[in-house]
């Protein structure tokens, strides 16, 4: 498994507050089992579509089927493209 950039560790720890630890075993339990995922961009989409644990959950579970649908969620509206995870979330202004 890669090591997690600062931004999506920081990210996490605000999005999850006191979930952190079990938002971090999940994301580590599912890229070890899927190394398909182990982007930093799919992985900050499924981080900015989440509210919770279990939205978390439900975004790796999408992710997992099909990571160009966690893409187009987070950084498309209207087909148009208005983020880009391949750069940190403080350069997407998230």
């Amino acid at each position: 498994m890669m090591e997690l950039p600062n931004d999506i560790i920081e990210e996490m720890k605000i999005r999850f507050d006191s979930g952190f630890d079990l938002a971090n075993k999940i994301l580590t339990e599912s890229l070890n089992e899927n190394e398909y995922l182990n982007h930093e961009r799919i992985i900050r989409c499924v981080i900015y579509l989440s509210d919770g644990i279990q939205s978390f959950k439900h975004n790796l579970k999408v992710a997992k089927t099909d990571p160009r649908d966690v893409m187009l969620f987070a950084e498309y509206e209207q087909m148009n493209r208005i983020r880009d995870f391949n750069k940190t979330f403080a350069e997407n202004d998230v």
